[in-house]
């Protein structure tokens, strides 16, 4: 991946997916390992790290629950999703679950407008979803029976 760039920053954003989804988020280690591969310094590597939101730079729970909180989104009533998914983990935006579950945080933009309000599991973005659909989905996450579609 890295020698078919034509540049090292094309090929960092793969690097970073991969090491991600080995690790479950971007570590000091995982960063400098990047920085290896792709022959970019360390401080070259932190600054795409938060430029790609969906970089985790911090542990999260086995899954994680990024809600939609662009204006369509907003209209559609992401907020009471959001506040519903928090008070379901039971911990502030960003941490993980007593369970080690679930880790909810808020997103930018999920590119579902159409279908707002949305949310993405993981890899995975659903949409519209309503308090009744994120209650369904919140327990099967924590059953471990949820299956992407």
């Amino acid at each position: 991946m890295v020698a078919a760039s034509p540049v090292p920053e094309a090929a960092i954003s793969e690097v970073l997916q991969v090491l991600q989804k080995a690790r479950g988020y971007i570590d000091g280690e995982a960063l400098r390992l990047a920085a290896s591969l792709t022959g970019l310094s360390p401080v070259k590597v932190e600054e795409l790290c938060t430029f790609y939101s969906l970089v985790l730079r911090e542990p999260v729970g086995t899954h994680v629950l990024r809600i939609c909180d662009s204006i369509a989104c907003h209209m559609a009533g992401a907020q009471d999703i959001l506040t519903q998914a928090r008070q379901h983990s039971g911990v502030d935006l960003g941490e993980v679950s007593r369970s080690g579950k679930l880790t909810v945080i808020p997103h930018v933009c999920i590119g579902l407008c159409d279908r707002a309000p949305a949310l993405m599991v993981d890899d995975q973005a659903l949409g519209p979803v309503d308090t009744q659909t994120l209650t369904q989905l919140l327990a099967q996450l924590e059953a471990d029976i949820w299956k992407p579609s």
